[in-house]
C-alpha cells in the first residue's frame, strides 16, 4: 500500500507542476525536489548526470515552444521539464520495475469491471 501511495503522489506531483502559474511556486517545487533527493539518499551527482542526458530533449522542447509562443513562457516550460525530469529520476532510483508493475496491477485491479 505504501508503494501505491508513493506512486500516486509521484504522478500527482509531476502533473501538478504544469498546472501552477509561472512564478515562485515553481521554485518551491524545485526545493521539494532537493528535499526529496536528500530524503531518498540518491546521489545528487547521479540525478544531474541523468538529467544532462535528457537535456537535449528539454532544449529541443524549449526551442519549439519559443518558436510557437513567447520566449518567457518557453523558458518556464523548460524549467518545469527539468523539475519533472529530476523527480522522475529520483523516483526511478528509489523503486524497481517489479514494484512498479505491482503498483499498476493493484491500481488497475480496483477499476476492473466485473
Amino acid at each position: 500500500m505504501k508503494n501505491i501511495v508513493k506512486f500516486l503522489v509521484f504522478i500527482l506531483y509531476s502533473t501538478s507542476i504544469f498546472f501552477f502559474p509561472n512564478n515562485k511556486i515553481i521554485f518551491i517545487f524545485a526545493i521539494i525536489n532537493l528535499i526529496t533527493n536528500f530524503i531518498s539518499k540518491v546521489p545528487i551527482i547521479k540525478v544531474w548526470k541523468n538529467t544532462l542526458k535528457i537535456f537535449p530533449f528539454i532544449i529541443f522542447t524549449f526551442l519549439i515552444n519559443s518558436l510557437l509562443d513567447e520566449f518567457y513562457y518557453a523558458m518556464w516550460i523548460g524549467i518545469k521539464l527539468i523539475i519533472v525530469c529530476n523527480i522522475t529520476i529520483i523516483y526511478s532510483n528509489t523503486t524497481t520495475i517489479i514494484r512498479n508493475s505491482r503498483n499498476n496491477k493493484a491500481i488497475v485491479h480496483t477499476t476492473k469491471a466485473f
